[in-house]
Formats: structure tokens, C-alpha cells, sequence
């Protein structure tokens, strides 16, 4: 089979779709026009021809079924974080908004190390439970290491944080999902003591203590 019809017959599945099927239509169109492909366009080619065989195009039929039975709870997991992170922001609003990813994009961003990272931090039990009273540990930031449950006054906001910062608060909840791959990014929402404003704090910024009477 001439690369021609190599390309055409790739084409032809629903497999191959995105950047993948662009760069298809695009190397088509060159060889058409009878312009010699570069050594890059060809080793890319080869790439782009080798994910999306008959095999993968099996798969990619399949996927649906094997993605709600075996990935779609991490995919909410990580969908939360990558809300947060350019590159696969917007397959992770697609992901909460209840749409089935694109297989090799979504199995390439699975396999993604951070992501590793967040699926094991996900998993560890919480070290604090609810009602546990807390205070920021050393290195917890006011100005970066803090976020509200309900927007507010920047006057309110400072007022939570003094009063978390001098006199610690009680765990109310713990958060669904996390938002970093560090150790210890569980996500807590705090009642500072004497507060209002509910705060929400990783783990790693805050340590349990006895209540003082």
C-alpha cells in the first residue's frame, strides 16, 4: 500500500481525530501536490500512522464502556486538578461537564506523572477528621495558601485569617477533590475560632492540637 492510500485509509477511522487527523489532511494535501515530505514530517508520520491502526480504532469503539467502568472516577479526580493547569484544562472541562474524552489524549494525560501524583495523594486517607481543632503550621502563606468557600470583603477575608493565624479553627469538612500533587494536599474547609468565614486549607499547612480551656 502506497503512503497515499496508507494516509486515506487512516483517515477513514474514527480513531484518528484532532491533531492527529489535521496533520493527516495536511501531509494528504502535500504529497497531492507532489512536495517531498521532510525528515521530521516523515518520522511524525510514522507516529501518527502507528496510533491509529485497526487495532486502535477497535479500542476507540470500545472506549466508552471502559472508560466509565475503569477510568471515570479518575478522571473526575484529575479533571479537578487540570482545571488549574493549561494544558489539559480544557479536556478536564469536558470531563466535569459529563463528555467521554478523547482515548489517547485522556490515557496520555492518566500516565502523566504529576497526574500519578495527584491519583496517590487522592487515595491516602485523611489525616484530620471533622470537628479535629487545628492551627497553621511555619510555613502556611496567608497570601497564597488560603481560599474562601464564599467570596467576601477583602476586610472579612483578613479578618478569617488573623483569627485562624492567632487562634487556630475547627475542621467543618473535607474537600472532594484535590487541586496539587504535593504530600499532603488533601483540602480542608476550617471555622476559624471566632469566625465566620469558612477557610479552605491543604493538609500540609496546618497541624492538629489539643483545645485549650
Amino acid at each position: 500500500m502506497n503512503m497515499k492510500k496508507k494516509i486515506t485509509t487512516t483517515l477513514s477511522r474514527s480513531v484518528c481525530g484532532g491533531w492527529d487527523r489535521g496533520f493527516l489532511e495536511s501531509i494528504l494535501d502535500q504529497i497531492s501536490k507532489g512536495r517531498a515530505l521532510s525528515v521530521k514530517q516523515r518520522e511524525t508520520l510514522g507516529q501518527v500512522l502507528a496510533r491509529n491502526t485497526p487495532d486502535d480504532q477497535k479500542k476507540h469503539q470500545q472506549w466508552e464502556s471502559t472508560y466509565l467502568e475503569e477510568y471515570k472516577q479518575d478522571a473526575l479526580v484529575l479533571a479537578a486538578y487540570h482545571t488549574r493547569q493549561p494544558y489539559y484544562r480544557p479536556m478536564a472541562a469536558d470531563i466535569i461537564a459529563g463528555n467521554i474524552p478523547e482515548r489517547f489524549k485522556f490515557l496520555r494525560m492518566h500516565a502523566n506523572k504529576y497526574s500519578k501524583k495527584v491519583l496517590i495523594e487522592q487515595a491516602r486517607p485523611s489525616r484530620y477528621a471533622t470537628e479535629a481543632y487545628v492551627m497553621a503550621r511555619a510555613n502556611f502563606n496567608s497570601y497564597k495558601n488560603v481560599e474562601f468557600v464564599e467570596p467576601g470583603s477583602w476586610e472579612m477575608q483578613n479578618l478569617a485569617i488573623e483569627k485562624f493565624v492567632k487562634h487556630g479553627g475547627f475542621i467543618v469538612g473535607i474537600e472532594k477533590h484535590i487541586m496539587t500533587y504535593a504530600k499532603g494536599a488533601k483540602r480542608y474547609r476550617i471555622l476559624p475560632a471566632g469566625g465566620t468565614a469558612l477557610l479552605i486549607i491543604e493538609e500540609r499547612f496546618i497541624k492538629q492540637v489539643k483545645r485549650t480551656t
